[in-house]
């Protein structure tokens, strides 16, 4: 793995810890956690689509999930 990858990973996984440590201390609502990883998300996306030569690096990406007949679980 090459430095600017693990320099991008190790962004992710601190904004990761940063919003979930803010919730915890009540500085950060659920609502912003969730529009958060949302963001994170999309990011990491962009990323692997742009190295696949799909998407270029400044495009928009929207990455959607099949809704079940199951609520998804509340995160912890």
């Amino acid at each position: 793995m090459d430095t600017e990858e693990q320099r991008r990973r190790a962004f992710v996984e601190l904004e990761m810890a940063a919003v979930w440590q803010g919730h915890e201390r009540g500085v950060v609502t659920r609502d912003e956690v969730y529009q958060r990883l949302e963001e994170l998300e999309r990011l990491l996306w962009r990323r692997v689509l742009g190295r696949l030569g799909k998407v270029t690096p400044g495009a928009s990406v929207y990455v959607g999930f099949a809704v079940g007949e199951q609520p998804a679980q509340e995160l912890a």
